[in-house]
This record gives structure tokens, sequence and C-alpha cells, in this order.
């Protein structure tokens, strides 16, 4: 795996699906344009009472307004689709006849979720160069990264991390999909369970306990406490990955080349 993971990496990281993905971390700039036209209510922040808005916060604020735009979600599936089909529809997988085709499939999941990863370090950089050099010039602004209170600031950096987690279930169940359906398939099945995840999220009970960002609700409705929602929603993403990825691994083995 050490010795084949670096050059898929290298192949995976040169996909144009990679650039396309890659440009959304340039999401927050757009809040940071339109804090400009204090006439438009485009991408306007407003609170209430005497709040004061965090850069943690307002990181959370931008992830949650991408995740909720989908595109970003349905380039990370595109990029998925690419990384495990196109080189079985070209027929060039032949190139890797001599290594474990279960080592190929393990180091292309893996280096998907390093490009995850990137993104949201990425972006939470951008996020957080745009409160400091922008945000913190308007009186809603609290000029401090934490919140004052650490378990706002835990419940806040959860919800990160429950959308993270969401991303990388979405890239196990693509993985899967990908091999027993067409392009098309594979992508309308995947908005559908977007959608579905991002209404599941909406609703307290325990049809939050789903899916990964689910447990964002049911923190936020102190349904469960900080502790079972961390592990609650890192369990659910272990298990659902692990189940799709011994299935997808299967059938990558069995595909002809």
């Amino acid at each position: 795996m050490k010795q084949i993971l670096p050059a898929i990496f290298t192949s995976v990281w040169k996909r144009k699906e990679t650039k396309v993905y890659l440009l959304f971390v340039l999401f927050p700039l757009i809040y940071f344009l339109a804090s400009f036209f204090g006439n438009s209510n485009f991408m306007q922040i407003s609170v209430t009472g005497d709040y004061q808005l965090s850069g943690i916060a307002f990181v959370d604020m931008m992830i949650s307004s991408a995740d909720t735009f989908i595109l970003p979600t349905l380039a990370i599936y595109f990029l998925t689709i690419s990384v495990f089909r196109r080189e079985i529809d070209d027929h060039t997988m032949f190139l890797y006849r001599d290594i474990s085709r279960k080592k190929i499939f393990f180091a292309k999941y893996i280096s998907l979720i390093l490009v995850l990863v990137i993104f949201y370090v990425l972006f939470i950089s951008i996020a957080s160069t745009v409160y400091f050099t922008r945000v913190v010039t308007f009186p809603f602004a609290s000029k401090e990264f934490f919140e004052k209170d650490l378990a706002t600031t835990l419940t806040t950096i959860h919800e990160i991390f429950g959308i993270f987690l969401k991303d990388v279930f979405s890239v196990s169940v693509a993985t899967l999909l990908c091999l027993f359906l067409n392009t098309g398939a594979t992508m309308v099945s995947a908005v559908v369970l977007t959608i579905t995840m991002m209404l599941t999220s909406l609703i307290s009970g325990t049809v939050g306990f789903l899916f990964p960002n689910g447990y964002n609700r049911l923190l936020v409705d102190e349904v469960i406490s900080m502790p079972q929602a961390f592990y609650g929603a890192l369990g659910v993403t272990l298990v659902y990955a692990c189940i799709l990825l011994f299935i997808g691994s299967k059938k990558f083995s069995q595909l002809e080349f």
C-alpha cells in the first residue's frame, strides 16, 4: 500500500475533477465580495440581541452554506466516479496487473479522503482569513476565533465535524454505487441520498441517528450529550464505511479489466 499510494494520490490530485472540487474552497470569498454591497441582502449576516459572531461560528456558517449549496457535494461525487470508473471504462487497468486489486481500491479511496481533508483545511483557512480581514470590521463580530463559552465552541466544532463526516460517508457510498451503476444512475442515487441527509438533519428524533450530520441536530436539541454526539457520528460513519468498502473491494476485485 505504501508503495502505490503516492502514485495513485498524484493521479487523483492531477484530475480536472479534483481541481473543480477544490475551487469551492473559494466560497467564503463570495461573502467577502458581497459584504461591500450593503444595500443587498445577498449573503448578509444578521445576528439577534447582543450576540457577537466568532471566527469559528463564521467558518461553520460558510461550511453549512456551501453544504446547502449542494454543488461541492456533487463535485466530490463526480471525482469519486472518475477515480473508480475512468480506468475501467478506458480499459487501462492492465497497467496495474502486477498489483493487488484490493490495494489499488483502498489506495484510491484513501486518496479521495486525503483530497477531502485538504479541501476542509483550505476552506477553513480561507474562511478564517475572510473573518479576520473583513468580518471583524463589523460591530456584530467578536474579533475572537472561539466563542466565549466552551460548550458553544465545542458544539460549533462538532457541527463542522458532522458535515465533514457526511462527506466521508458520501464518498464511501459513491465508491460502491459507481462499481454497480453507470454514471447517470450513480449521480441520481447520490443526489437523492444527499437530499435525504439534509432533510433528516433538520428533524429531531431517532431518524437523526441514521446519518453522521443528524447528530448535530440531536446535540443542539439536547437529546444527546457532546461525547455521545461525537462518538455517535464517528461510529455510524465508520460502520457504514466498513460495510460499503468491504462490498466495494469485493466487486472491484471481480471486475474484468
